[in-house]
């Protein structure tokens, strides 16, 4: 009875700080002298691995938690957040193949966010190929900023 409730304690908590965790912020691979098609090409090209990334973390979630919670506590448990679970695992595949190609995930500021939602095209891929490659807004020419 003991383990049940500190089980059912520990899924409440983990739902809550779900629950409570902020939206995920934009990112983009950079590598120094890259472009944002040069980016685009290596996730392309990588896009292949996340099916099986997705998979692999929802199949290892059920485990730890079945192991950790028990079982009925630990399936409900990751079955809450299967969706989340799958998408990190998804991301993180995705993000190693990246790696191997020499790129690293970087998100973006709120302020960068901003400016690549609110460019025109011509900017939008100008400000990318710019973040892609390893720089910054602080670093991007003032006069295409496009706000």
């Amino acid at each position: 009875m003991k383990r049940a409730l500190i089980s059912g304690v520990t899924l409440s908590a983990v739902l809550a700080l779900a629950a409570c965790a902020p939206a995920p912020r934009m990112a983009v691979p950079t590598k120094p002298g890259e472009s944002f098609l040069s980016a685009r090409s290596a996730i392309g090209s990588c896009a292949h691995t996340a099916p099986q990334g997705g998979k692999d973390a929802v199949g290892f979630s059920y485990i730890g938690n079945i192991v950790y919670n028990g079982g009925l506590v630990g399936m409900i448990g990751t079955a809450m957040t299967e969706d989340d679970i799958r998408a990190r695992g998804e991301a993180g595949a995705v993000d190693k193949c990246l790696k191997k190609q020499g790129f690293k995930r970087r998100h973006l500021t709120e302020a960068e966010e901003r400016a690549v939602n609110s460019a025109p095209p011509a900017q939008r891929t100008a400000l990318l190929d710019h973040l892609v490659g390893g720089g910054t807004l602080e670093t991007f020419p003032t006069r295409q900023i496009p706000y």
